[in-house]
């Protein structure tokens, strides 16, 4: 962090104390302004706080819900529960890992998986601009994420699978990976949402696909290959989620047809 960034930072601390100390706020403002600085101690990204100060100021809640709000017993009837040696196999061929917040079911955050090497691709007021749309981007993670829970009972792949699609799609609609390519930048946006895009309608794209985009877009191939090499490396738990969602769709019709 350069000097003008911590001092800023120290600056913004300041102001959110005294919000979180006045009384003559709503106590939810408060509380939110007191999460926003514990938070930063975790992240220490000026441009996250600056953007969680002024969702606060447009009076947007800042504080995401856990997920995992009933026990295991409680859950044992959902079916992520009663199917859930079936979704463990699947784990193990994905080789997903699990963190305590994916098991607790802690709100979904964005940053906390972001690559530092695309983020160090920009700066001053577009990084800003990225941190904004990262929590709009979490906002919708976490629904997402509650009408999963709702509809099959908690798993911690939704939490990873769903952390990574949300992060991953910010990140295309709001950086640049067309690094060699000499057009505009509209071009050069347009170019990369239609490579986007392909690769949003299906889970992975064949080498004979790949090549019809990069001649359809007039991409260099070195930047559209990294692009989706990107995305395919950081969507793994989310392949793994779709597949999950699958099984447990499957399994539950076959439960409701042998009742029947």
């Amino acid at each position: 962090m350069s000097n003008m960034n911590r001092r800023l930072g120290t600056k913004l601390i300041g102001f959110l104390a005294l919000l979180s100390q006045n009384p003559g706020l709503p106590p939810a403002t408060r509380d939110q302004a007191t999460y926003i600085t514990a938070s930063y101690s975790e992240h220490r990204n000026v441009y996250r706080l600056m953007a969680q100060i002024s969702a606060l100021s447009n009076g947007e809640t800042v504080i995401n819900t856990s997920h995992r709000t009933r026990s295991m017993a409680e859950d044992r009837h959902a079916p992520a529960s009663r199917f859930g040696v079936c979704l463990q196999a699947l784990m193990t061929d994905f080789r997903i890992t699990p963190t305590v917040p994916d098991f607790e079911g802690h709100p979904i955050e964005l940053y906390s998986i972001l690559d530092p090497v695309i983020e160090s691709w920009i700066n001053g007021e577009q990084e800003f601009e990225f941190h904004r749309a990262l929590l709009s981007m979490e906002k919708r993670a976490n629904e997402h994420l509650a009408h999963l829970t709702k509809k099959y009972g908690y798993h911690f792949i939704f939490r990873i699978g769903l952390q990574q699609y949300y992060m991953t799609r910010t990140v295309a609609e709001k950086i640049n990976f067309w690094r060699h390519d000499p057009r505009k930048t509209n071009d050069l946006v347009q170019a990369q949402k239609l490579c986007y895009d392909a690769f949003e309608r299906q889970l992975r794209l064949n080498e004979a696909e790949k090549m019809i985009l990069i001649q359809v877009t007039n991409s260099s191939g070195r930047d559209a290959r990294m692009f989706w090499r990107w995305l395919e490396d950081n969507r793994v738990a989310y392949f793994a989620m779709q597949t999950c969602i699958t099984l447990l769709d499957k399994l539950g019709n076959e439960d409701t047809k042998a009742a029947n």
